[in-house]
């Protein structure tokens, strides 16, 4: 094989490599939101779990929800690695590939003059093309190493980080099918949530013992007051007339001692 296609098999070598890293962040973001969604269930079931419930069932849950809890940590820890800590090789960017090539031209023109006044100690001509091509073939050589090798170690994390969360994801079904089978929800439709409101409880106890006492006086345990024959009310009393308001305005003037 030479040269050319060497040339031609790296640059697609460094261009593929660049799409794996992309695909492989995507794998990492997407085992972030499946480990949050698992933890939004968790801690769902853990706000809304019914402690008065089997108490073997409710064992049973909390040791399968902190299995669950330990194991995602070694998932966590590998895609933690994974997404970050991890550094490419990029090609020079086309502005500074140009300024070499000028400084190039340069550097050949240099090197004319410097045969010119010295022909005893000349050097080899510059071939600007040819340098150019050998600085993007080593680029291109050295970058699509380096990020293979890159893409191959956040492979394997990723990897590890998807065996631990399917080894946390054994706890936690084990967790929900107990939660849902003993019905360990407190905000089942097949509870009575008990709401107590201090206010209603006592207006209803003011109003249990004013009709106890209507029923006792009913059923004859306490005798109604007694009233009279031709008993005549004394009349309504006159209101009283208000008192004159005092208003100071030039009242005495003041001692000197007060």
């Amino acid at each position: 094989m030479d040269k050319q296609r060497l040339f031609d098999l790296y640059e697609k070598l460094y261009f593929h490599e660049m799409e794996v890293r992309e695909k492989i962040t995507s794998r990492v973001q997407i085992t972030f939101a499946l480990i949050a969604t698992g933890y939004t269930i968790l801690s769902y079931m853990l706000r809304m779990l019914d402690l008065t419930g089997n108490c073997i069932a409710i064992g049973v849950f909390g040791i399968c929800t902190l299995l669950s809890f330990i194991i995602s940590f070694g998932c966590l820890y590998y895609l933690v690695r994974a997404f970050w800590g991890n550094t490419y090789n990029g090609m020079p960017s086309p502005k500074d590939t140009d300024k070499y090539r000028e400084d190039l031209i340069r550097h050949k023109y240099q090197i004319s003059q410097y045969n010119l006044d010295y022909p005893d100690h000349k050097q080899p001509e510059v071939n600007i093309d040819d340098r150019v091509s050998e600085h993007l073939y080593t680029n291109f050589r050295d970058c699509s190493a380096h990020n293979t090798m890159v893409n191959d170690r956040r492979s394997r994390q990723i990897h590890k980080a998807f065996k631990w969360l399917l080894l946390a994801s054994i706890p936690m079904f084990i967790a929900s099918i107990t939660f849902i089978s003993f019905d360990l929800d407190i905000s089942s439709p097949r509870k009575e949530t008990s709401i107590i409101d201090q206010s209603v409880a006592t207006a209803l106890n003011e109003i249990k013992q004013e009709l106890t006492i209507f029923t006792e006086i009913y059923k004859g345990k306490d005798k109604v007051p007694e009233v009279k024959d031709n008993y005549v009310p004394p009349p309504p009393q006159a209101p009283q007339e208000p008192d004159a308001r005092p208003l100071v305005e030039n009242g005495p003037l003041p001692n000197a001692g007060e």
